[in-house]
């Protein structure tokens, strides 16, 4: 009741209200129901000022939709939707309190609008209590509410006014809890009721008066507020391939797109169909390389007078390039990840295709697994998607594909030299590459030892044998032990040759 903007006058009436409430837990007097109707009809008052300053308001709608549709039309629709939902619930209540006088009597024969029997305290509570007329206006209410708040999502303190204006939660009382129904239906005389239905209504009122007045703001506050306007150019990009095209967006910066500029562009006025909400599309063909550079005008008529806005650009016209690089060799190795940097120069990223068989991205780059290529070359392409989704060639390049190259059999990194039986025969057998520009481990499966005047030993795994060991500490000073036919496997599966090893016992 007390929500909103409320004038100094509908205060000190709504003050009287609950002042004349209070005062019903007494021996209510005539004069006390005399003046409850006063204070209904000084709400009824009010009610018509604030209709007249709503009307107002809408027909302010209707002339800035009239003026400009697109901008102030939405707005004024939501305006109207409001309308609608006031009056359909002030009407709601309007026709609650013709059934209430019915009800208790009809109206005064003297004063029309006023009930016969405003003392009459059965009438209201069994409209609104007992046939639950009270619930249905409380979800009305309810409803109406919620729908204002969500039209007035982005004002918080109007927010806040709607749900205090329509705090519609249960009552204690003496310790008990009250329904809403109860607290303002339940043995009440009928003018009071009244009253209270009346006030209601000058809530709905006032509500409506506030989200109205908050959605016409919006109008204006959809504008872009400058000091000035100037041209803008917004190329696609100004690195262009030849046998492509240049395209650009040209507008004015902060410039109402309900309004469309005239464009000449090299002397030339542009088609209106490449004109839409103030901005403007040129296309140029790029038909030799070097640099570019075009010129325009934007025509703006603004309060009767055109101004002009004069344009400048350039772009640049290349060859079509790509540049795909191994950033490891200029061949691919099978069996690793070969890492790939691939670009397109004025390209994003994002838009560029490559295909070639184990080719992926890999982070903001590529790699390349030839593994399973049988071939000794293969070939990378590389292009370019459009905004339409098209993809143009940009170029290719063929790389060698090889093996991986011999690795080396070690023990302790050592694959040659004099050393002792148990050198050999208490570390394990090993094998890795020498100046290998990747890092591959490489796993032993098995070998065989030559220990003479022994027949050569097979061994599994990367460790010697019993038989092994044993025929390494009865060889004699001076025998060549040689550690041969060593097999070992990558991660991927790939079998690289390895080298064999000879140690002379010390």
């Amino acid at each position: 009741m007390a929500g909103g903007n409320l004038s100094p006058r509908q205060k000190m009436i709504n003050m009287m209200y609950l002042v004349l409430t209070a005062l019903l837990a007494l021996n209510v007097s005539r004069e006390v129901m005399d003046a409850f109707y006063e204070v209904m009809i000084g709400q009824e008052a009010s009610i018509e000022t604030i209709e007249d300053q709503n009307a107002s308001l809408y027909a302010a709608f209707k002339r800035a939709a009239d003026e400009n549709e697109v901008k102030a039309g939405p707005w004024r629709d939501k305006a109207l939707a409001v309308k609608a939902k006031s009056d359909n619930l002030y009407n709601s209540i309007e026709t609650m309190k013709a059934e209430l006088i019915e009800r208790g009597g009809g109206e005064d024969e003297e004063v029309p609008g006023k009930p016969k029997k405003m003392d009459d305290r059965e009438a209201a509570a069994n409209y609104f209590l007992v046939e639950q007329r009270g619930s249905e206006l409380k979800a009305a209410m309810a409803d109406f509410r919620d729908y204002l708040v969500t039209e007035a999502d982005e004002n918080e303190s109007l927010v806040s006014a709607l749900k205090n204006s329509f705090d519609l939660s249960d009552r204690m009382e003496d310790g008990a809890a009250e329904s809403w129904e109860e607290s303002k239906f339940e043995q009440y005389p009928l003018i009071s009721v009244m009253t209270f239905l009346t006030s209601m209504q000058s809530d709905i009122r006032t509500a409506e008066a506030n989200v109205i007045g908050f959605l016409h703001e919006n109008i204006d506050a959809s504008d872009i507020k400058v000091t000035g306007v100037r041209a803008v150019v917004m190329p696609k990009s100004k690195f262009v391939t030849q046998g492509d095209e240049y395209e650009a967006e040209i507008f004015l910066a902060a410039f109402d797109d309900t309004k469309d500029p005239e464009f000449l562009i090299n002397g030339e006025a542009l088609d209106p169909e490449s004109v839409s909400g103030g901005v403007a599309t040129i296309k140029f063909p790029a038909t030799r390389t070097g640099t570019i550079e075009w010129n325009g005008k934007i025509l703006l008529e603004a309060n009767g007078e055109t101004k002009e806005y004069e344009i400048s650009e350039s772009y640049n016209v290349a060859p079509p390039s790509v540049v795909i690089s191994p950033t490891k060799m200029n061949v691919l190795y099978r069996g690793v990840d070969n890492p790939l940097e691939i670009s397109v120069p004025g390209v994003d990223p994002a838009n560029i295709v490559v295909n070639g068989r184990g080719v992926k991205k890999s982070g903001q780059n590529y790699t390349a697994d030839v593994t399973r290529n049988s071939g000794g070359t293969m070939q990378i392409s590389v292009g370019v998607r459009d905004a339409e989704g098209k993809v143009k060639s940009m170029g290719k390049k063929t790389f060698r594909v090889k093996n991986l190259p011999d690795a080396n059999g070690t023990i302790l990194g050592f694959s040659e030299g004099v050393r002792s039986g148990s050198f050999i025969k208490n570390n394990t057998i090993n094998a890795e590459f020498k100046d290998f520009d990747f890092e591959l481990d490489l796993k032993v499966l098995s070998f065989e030892i030559v220990i003479p005047p022994y027949a050569p030993i097979p061994c599994r795994g990367n460790r010697l044998t019993s038989d092994a060991k044993s025929a390494l500490d009865k060889a004699k000073p001076g025998v060549s032990v040689v550690i041969r036919n060593i097999k070992a496997t990558t991660a991927k599966g790939l079998k690289p040759s390895v080298n064999s090893m000879i140690f002379d016992l010390n």
